[in-house]
């Protein structure tokens, strides 16, 4: 058997069933080997949305994706999906290549020292392997799945020889690797009771880690034991039930839900579970805490970084929660105090508060805010949602969805360029479900000629482009901190994306009036043919509506 034939017979074993890539010649061996092997290769335009889609891949399958692309320029151009998938938690396995082992140092795509390339992506890898024969093939891919996945998930990189894909050689037989999952000792777990029994109002977070570990059924179960209000983190969107009478909402301080955020402050007993606290994803640290924090994540390193707790446990949650639900239930711990009234209560009052500030910015042209409630009256339940980097994503933040890992986005990396070519992945992925990417005129300058791979794979996403000529997030940041407004800085040129849509062979549809929102999203939702880019030109000068409420202001020009 031929080591490139050896390799995808591997990654079948591993259950492996796409590929993503961008075809370059020293890889072309495995690329094939692959065609024939069964597995589905999407071949993207380039390597950073290659990237990205595998990221998308990940999140939306809950398991390792691969990613295969050339040394030199195919490798660097990965580096920051795979550098937000090592902080963020998702398992991706990288392949790339050495240059010929020929003694020659002038090779293409080769740097001036071997390891060179290794160096470049230990920071953003879990760890690195390099196979130089055909012998080493299956160990060291049994080996980089294990690692994708044990512990905090993460991207592991291999390299190859490309001598090691023509090699032929007798195969060994697979075995796959047995994961070791990280508890929490028994004594910590009845502290945490301890905390509990004299607790009055406990709270919860469930971060993305509650539903890596597959631990949702026992979330849900201890907030109906403690009686405790239940929020998630803004990538845990979803795994919440709409009929579950204690969800209170997204906690990320002022950028999140005001149920949430109210709800942290009463607490005298906060549980975070599966989360790791980043600057996003608290509303830029607006978090507030008036009781104790109990913080358990699988990763040592997420603990304690920006708020520190009370108590830290290293463990996989759903290892935690078993033996916690255990404990209360020797305990007979089953209590009732209110806080479902509470957080209805709350819930009331957040829609007041919300329809106040949106019924006082209806004037002038298409807000934000506007678009994203024209969109929640079209969406499946089981919708795919892909968001940017900007401040469209920011709207959506507070967005009600309820089907788990239908929400993806990035709140701790936060890289640009992720919303096209995932919804792309996404809409490959499963094209019988509904799939949008949410992304401003910025992020689709990035990545946006993914179009042209969906349209080659028959996929049909809606994307729907923010389009303020602006990098607008950039500006409210740049009012917040340095007081000042450079327009050399964040203005981008005006752009029709619905001609570069139909140019790129999708439908494209224009809005640019207020009264054109309902009718022209609903024709690019019932569109069935190819994939919709939908250009909305927004108003440049609003905030969004939950950073309205972190810097106080409706305008950028009034932030202070």
């Amino acid at each position: 058997m031929k080591g490139s034939d050896y390799i995808t017979y591997c990654l079948v074993q591993e259950n492996v069933d796409t590929i993503f890539t961008v075809a370059a010649e020293n890889i072309y061996p495995l690329l094939q080997s692959s065609l024939k092997g069964g597995l589905k290769v999407i071949n993207s335009k380039l390597e950073l949305s290659a990237a990205f889609m595998a990221l998308a891949y990940s999140r939306l399958k809950r398991k390792p994706s691969v990613l295969l692309v050339t040394g030199g320029p195919g490798i660097v151009g990965s580096l920051s999906p795979i550098a937000e998938a090592r902080i963020e938690g998702d398992p991706m396995l990288i392949f790339s290549t050495l240059p010929p082992n020929d003694g020659k140092r002038t090779h293409m795509h080769q740097f001036i020292e071997e390891e060179d390339q290794t160096r470049i992506l230990e920071p953003i890898t879990k760890r690195q392997f390099k196979i130089r024969e055909f012998k080493m093939i299956a160990d060291v891919v049994s080996k980089a799945f294990k690692e994708a996945v044990e512990g905090k998930p993460g991207p592991v990189y291999i390299e190859f020889c490309v001598e090691v894909l023509r090699e032929e050689s007798d195969p060994v037989e697979y075995k796959r690797e047995e994961t070791v999952v990280r508890k929490p000792s028994v004594n910590e777990v009845e502290t945490v009771v301890d905390c509990i029994l004299v607790s009055k109002f406990p709270a919860i977070i469930a971060g993305r880690g509650v539903y890596l570990s597959d631990s949702v059924e026992e979330i849900l179960k201890l907030s109906r034991i403690l009686d405790a209000p239940l929020t998630t983190t803004i990538m845990a969107k979803g795994i919440v039930p709409k009929d579950f009478e204690l969800y209170a909402g997204v906690a990320a301080g002022k950028s999140g839900n005001i149920t949430a955020e109210k709800v942290l402050e009463k607490s005298d007993l906060v549980i975070a579970i599966g989360n790791r606290f980043s600057e996003m994803g608290t509303g830029r640290y607006s978090l507030k805490f008036s009781g104790k924090l109990v913080h358990i994540n699988v990763a040592e390193e997420d603990i304690g970084r920006a708020f520190k707790p009370d108590m830290g446990i290293v463990s996989d949650a759903k290892e935690f929660l078993k033996i916690l639900l255990k404990k209360l239930e020797e305990k007979n711990v089953s209590r009732k105090c209110g806080a479902g009234e509470t957080v209805k209560e709350l819930w009331k009052m957040e829609e007041k508060e919300l329809e106040k500030l949106y019924s006082s910015l209806k004037e002038g042209p298409i807000k934000s805010w506007e678009v994203i409630d024209t969109i929640k009256q079209f969406i499946d339940e089981d919708a795919i949602i892909v968001g940017d980097v900007g401040a469209h994503r920011i709207e959506t933040f507070i967005m009600p969805l309820h089907a788990p890992q239908t929400y993806i986005a990035t709140t701790s990396y936060v890289s640009m360029g992720l919303a096209v070519p995932g919804a792309v992945a996404a809409s490959i992925l499963f094209p019988e479900r509904q799939v949008i990417g949410i992304v401003g005129d910025g992020g689709f300058l990035m990545t946006g000629l993914e179009i042209s791979t969906a349209v080659q794979y028959n996929a049909k996403p809606v994307i729907i482009i923010f389009n303020d000529s602006s990098y607008k997030v950039l500006r409210i940041y740049e009012h917040a901190r340095y007081h000042t407004d450079t327009e050399e800085l964040y203005k981008l040129p005006s752009t029709d994306f619905s001609k570069i849509a139909e140019g790129l062979g999708a439908k494209g549809i224009e809005i640019c009036e207020r009264r054109q929102l309902y009718q022209k999203l609903k024709e690019a939702f019932e569109w069935s043919k190819s994939p919709v880019v939908v250009d909305v030109k927004i108003d440049p000068e609003t905030i969004p509506v939950p950073f309205q409420r972190l810097y106080s202001s409706k305008m950028i020009n009034e932030i202070r």
